[in-house]
């Protein structure tokens, strides 16, 4: 809890000896530099300006970010009595991929429903690389990268308790989920991946599998980005204006409202 706290803190920026406060109470056994190496090191890439340590998304144009794409196919639904089963993420920066993760994870149980959605079996994966394996992996692939899920927060918050889960530290990087940015960008009657894949005639991938959904959410992700107002100009106004509550069917629906009737006639 102290260290979501430090990331709240940091959003508005905070001075080096308040920051070094901080640290201290999450990290007592590391110095100052080294506890800020390895929060970094979880994502958090900060920059101190007059004094004041601000997260790098606040200065950052969003073009010029590298986003990481991710999904995830899992065994459960809840955290801690399950695991993920497979990995996929695109990286991209300036509007093109530069890398893609794809990985098995290996299980030893997997429920037959979730075999059928996904495809995945038992046997696929039981000669596959440990869970711990695969997010030492994931997490150098990440590096600093803005996170970006299909409702990230059911992705974000499963991968960052699996972390926890397998003692690899935290997931601390900025996040961005594209399942409300397109909710405020792109006109459509339902926003799940298969149907914004058949109304905005997006390639097919494979559905359910996770490197196949990272890329069609890479795609929404790129569309929305050139339907952003152009008041969206640093990294950090995307990831709030993604946030926000107001959608796209709000505006239409509202455009939509028919006017009140004003009686002429009525005396006054």
């Amino acid at each position: 809890m102290k260290l979501q706290q430090l990331t709240e803190l940091l959003k508005k920026g905070i001075t080096r000896s308040i920051l070094k406060k901080k640290l201290f109470e999450i990290y007592p056994d590391l110095d100052f530099d080294t506890a800020l190496e390895f929060i970094q090191a979880q994502g958090l890439t900060l920059i101190e300006q007059n004094g004041i340590f601000y997260p790098a998304t606040n200065f950052i144009n969003f073009k010029d970010s590298t986003y990481c794409i991710v999904d995830i196919e899992t065994n459960g639904s809840k955290p801690e009595n399950s695991q993920i089963i497979e990995i996929g993420a695109v990286k991209i920066k300036n509007g093109k991929v530069i890398g893609t993760f794809s990985e098995l994870i290996r299980a030893k149980f997997i429920p037959p429903f979730i075999q059928g959605i996904t495809g995945i079996t038992e046997k696929m994966v039981k000669n596959e690389k440990t869970q711990k394996e695969v997010l030492m992996k994931f997490k150098e692939f990440i590096g600093d990268a803005i996170f970006v899920a299909h409702d990230s927060y059911f992705d974000f918050n499963y991968i960052k308790a699996q972390l926890k889960k397998e003692g690899l530290g935290d997931l601390l990087n900025p996040e961005i989920c594209t399942l409300t940015l397109s909710k405020k960008t792109i006109e459509a009657t339902r926003y799940g991946l298969k149907y914004l894949t058949e109304e905005l005639n997006l390639p097919k991938e494979t559905l359910h599998r996770a490197l196949g959904d990272a890329k069609t959410t890479s795609r929404i992700m790129l569309m929305g980005f050139d339907k952003l107002p152009d008041e969206i100009q640093k990294t950090n106004d995307l990831i709030n204006f993604a946030r926000g509550s107001r959608t796209i069917k709000n505006k239409i629906l509202n455009k939509q409202k028919p006017k009140p009737k004003i009686n002429k006639n009525k005396r006054r």
